[in-house]
């Protein structure tokens, strides 16, 4: 096929020349097309794409927030345990501490 971008003169076209230049044209329109259908197929495809990511980001977000729940329950419920323990220790060492200072009057009530 000729150099289709070479100056020609309107008085030296061809017939030939001419249906080159429409041939060579409507290849050109059809790329031009086949192009759009790409792009508007890859826009489409990145769309669900995108609508799949907000989909699983929306469900792990549900997932963490859930998760985030459980655990401050067990949290609240191994803090109140803590508070019970702590609370017995605490009553445990007033005790030691009054039978450590009233060990001799309780021995002196018991010998008399």
């Amino acid at each position: 096929m000729s150099d289709l971008n070479k100056d020609i003169s309107d008085g030296n076209l061809t017939q030939k020349d001419i249906v080159q230049l429409l041939l060579h044209n409507a290849q050109h329109m059809v790329t031009r097309e086949e192009l759009k259908t790409d792009i508007t197929e890859l826009r489409n495809e990145l769309k669900s794409d995108i609508n799949e990511l907000k989909t699983d980001i929306t469900e792990l977000r549900n997932e963490l927030k859930t998760d985030i729940k459980e655990l401050r329950n067990e949290l609240k419920f191994d803090i109140a345990l803590s508070h019970a323990k702590f609370d017995k220790i605490q009553w445990l060492i007033v005790a030691t501490i009054v039978s450590v200072l009233l060990k001799d009057y309780v021995f002196s009530l018991i010998s008399a």
